[in-house]
């Protein structure tokens, strides 16, 4: 019954760390199709190609840098 009582808690801390985890994951990707989207709207000559390329470029970048503060 002690086993219990103890191992139950970190049962439920680890499920809400996995939780957590998951809800900055999911603010990562919706940030990055937000700023997808605004380069899509403010690049959408088609002589700026490259600008919109380069755009969407830094918006994978601030994802990834995202992600990796939500594993550290």
């Amino acid at each position: 019954m002690t086993l219990r009582r103890s191992v139950l808690p970190l049962v439920l801390l680890g499920a809400s760390s996995v939780l957590v985890w998951a809800g900055c994951i999911f603010d990562c990707k919706d940030n990055y199709d937000s700023e997808v989207d605004s380069c899509k709207l403010l690049y959408d000559d088609p002589d700026e190609a490259d600008d919109l390329q380069q755009c969407i470029q830094n918006a994978k970048d601030e994802y990834q840098s995202c992600v990796e503060e939500c594993t550290s």
